[in-house]
């Protein structure tokens, strides 16, 4: 378990390579199940237990069958699995190192209803902690992929938007 963990943290400082995530779909279950948790606890405060997890299960696999459709599209199917476990288990490190940044951004904002939205140092800090795992995401795709960094870029954003777009329909929050 441990080398797990260590191989997660090295994907996440982009030392670590998706070929060497073991093909398991244990791990892709646990890792997968990983992200729904590390995310609930992000949307919870916001959207209540049951819509945070809903919300959290919905991301994630609507994240993985775009992903996989994708791989499979380009004829690199059985490359899903290990590509998959590698983007939750490194996203969801990365999603526990923002965690003590949202409630210190929480600690922050004024007690005014009116104020939607506050710039704060944390906020600021969640912000480069987002880059930094879509770059993870980016870098995992594009090693599985073996394709350029903005095509695996391009790819990684396009899913992200889908799933947005998707969820924020589902749940009526949407803009318009």
């Amino acid at each position: 378990m441990i080398q797990i963990l260590q191989l997660f943290v090295r994907l996440c400082l982009f030392q670590g390579q998706a070929h060497d995530v073991p093909r398991s779909e244990v791990l892709l279950f646990i890792a997968g199940l990983a992200a729904i948790i590390s995310n609930s606890v992000n949307a919870i405060p916001n959207m209540g237990v049951f819509s945070g997890i809903l919300l959290s299960i919905g991301q994630v696999l609507l994240f993985a069958v775009l992903i996989s459709l994708i791989l499979k599209i380009r004829g690199m199917g059985e490359r899903s699995i290990q590509a998959l476990t590698g983007m939750f288990g490194a996203t969801t490190l990365l999603q526990l190192i923002a965690l003590p940044f949202f409630s210190w951004h929480e600690k922050l904002l004024p007690d005014d209803p009116n104020i939607e939205m506050a710039l704060t140092t944390p906020l600021i800090i969640t912000a480069g902690i987002a880059i930094w795992s879509l770059a993870v995401m980016t870098s995992i795709l594009r090693q599985t992929m073996e394709t350029k960094n903005g095509v695996a870029f391009l790819l990684i954003i396009g899913c992200q938007s889908a799933v947005m777009f998707v969820i924020m329909n589902l749940s009526g929050n949407a803009s318009g």
